[in-house]
């Protein structure tokens, strides 16, 4: 592990509000609290949870909130029964870590895993551009059909017509193969430009569905790409690594002491940490590598084409590099001191999967925290 070096880099960090800061609303949930527990307790009915029956969903999740002093909160309800229904494997593996690792799951914790599993374009928007692009193709298949039924008419009453200059007043047949024609010709014209409109409308509709894929695949917070985009990258690393048998190395970061920097700080403060640390990592890892926000003040990178031990290199680079900057608040000048974090790295082998790499990962990153923290281990 490096020590710190007397020089250190004074880096203003601008304590600017972002998602991860606390409202004055939710300060006062928090003094509601104690009121509030005793109400849960009764409503979810803990009281008869010693009974001999298996406890109902409800009781199991009051207790679940008494078991770690959470708030009675429809955020706190939702995260507590997505988790006990298990209907959402990111969120319950969330969950499990963070107990793991606290002991408890925490406000602060409960707060940054909800955030994590929500994405900033919903359900419904994202149903209401398909519901457009479905739209917009059945009208240009609609056109296409009318356009096709009108030149059909066309060519049916053209031979009409043109059987009459047999027996019939050329005179009157021309001016009516005219007409006809005219007819067909202004059809055109206006199919014509009916799916030039549909056409704008469905290029406008790409662009928002490329917008919406974005804002799925991304974090909010600090810019880089989220879990959801890092899984997708890992497993098309994974099958590409198998097929030319090139390395591929993956790396667990988490920021030393963070709960700790939140409360002294605040959560404003925290955010610019957070917004830094990904700076840091996305600018010194280079193109071969794929850097993501995992949850909360955890980062992941993909190191394609690398070994572990080239891996360990370039996250150690950073490390150090973080651990010599002095961080002030910019707005009050306040100094926050250093900031660092631990990591884990590891590396594909025969017949791994992407999330046996991430628990090698992960199991290396826990060892670094009980190494005294600032640091990075080898998975093995």
């Amino acid at each position: 592990m490096s020590t710190p070096v007397p020089s250190a880099r004074a880096v203003p960090i601008d304590a600017e509000p972002g998602v991860n800061r606390r409202t004055p609303h939710q300060d006062d949930a928090r003094q509601r609290g104690g009121r509030l527990s005793q109400a849960v307790r009764s409503w979810f009915g803990k009281e008869e949870a010693n009974d001999a029956s298996e406890p109902s969903l409800f009781q199991q999740i009051g207790m679940f909130l008494d078991a770690h002093q959470l708030e009675p909160t429809p955020p706190h309800y939702e995260l507590v029964h997505g988790y006990l229904t298990k209907v959402d494997r990111k969120l319950v593996e969330a969950v499990d870590r963070a107990i793991a690792r606290l002991g408890r799951l925490t406000p602060e914790t409960a707060e940054l895993i909800l955030s994590e599993v929500r994405t900033d374009m919903s359900a419904e928007m994202l149903a209401g551009l398909i519901d457009k692009a479905q739209s917009g193709l059945t009208h240009i298949a609609g056109l296409a059909r009318q356009s096709g039924a009108d030149a059909k008419a066309y060519g049916q009453a053209l031979e009409t017509k043109v059987a009459d200059l047999k027996g019939g007043s050329p005179d009157e047949t021309i001016a009516a193969l005219v007409e006809l024609t005219g007819s067909m010709i202004e059809k055109t014209r206006s199919a014509e430009q009916q799916l030039r409109d549909a056409g704008k409308q469905m290029n406008q509709l790409r662009g928002s569905l490329a917008e919406a894929r974005r804002l799925a695949e991304s974090d909010q917070l600090t810019g880089l790409a989220n879990r959801r985009a890092f899984e997708n990258r890992l497993r098309r690393a994974i099958i590409q690594a198998r097929e030319t048998a090139k390395p591929l190395a993956l790396a667990f970061c988490d920021i030393d002491h963070f709960k700790q920097i939140n409360d002294t700080h605040g959560h404003d403060v925290g955010d610019r940490i957070l917004k830094f640390v990904a700076q840091r990592l996305a600018s010194a890892s280079g193109n071969n590598c794929f850097v993501a926000r995992h949850g909360g003040e955890e980062f992941v990178m993909l190191f394609e084409g690398l070994t572990a031990d080239q891996a360990y290199k370039i996250v150690d680079t950073v490390r150090v590099d973080l651990e010599e900057r002095r961080l002030v608040a910019k707005q009050s000048g306040e100094p926050i001191g250093r900031v660092s974090f631990s990591a884990g790295v590891a590396e594909l082998s025969e017949g791994e999967t992407g999330r046996t790499m991430l628990r090698a990962a992960d199991q290396a990153l826990y060892r670094a925290k009980q190494q005294g923290r600032n640091r990075v281990e080898l998975a093995g």
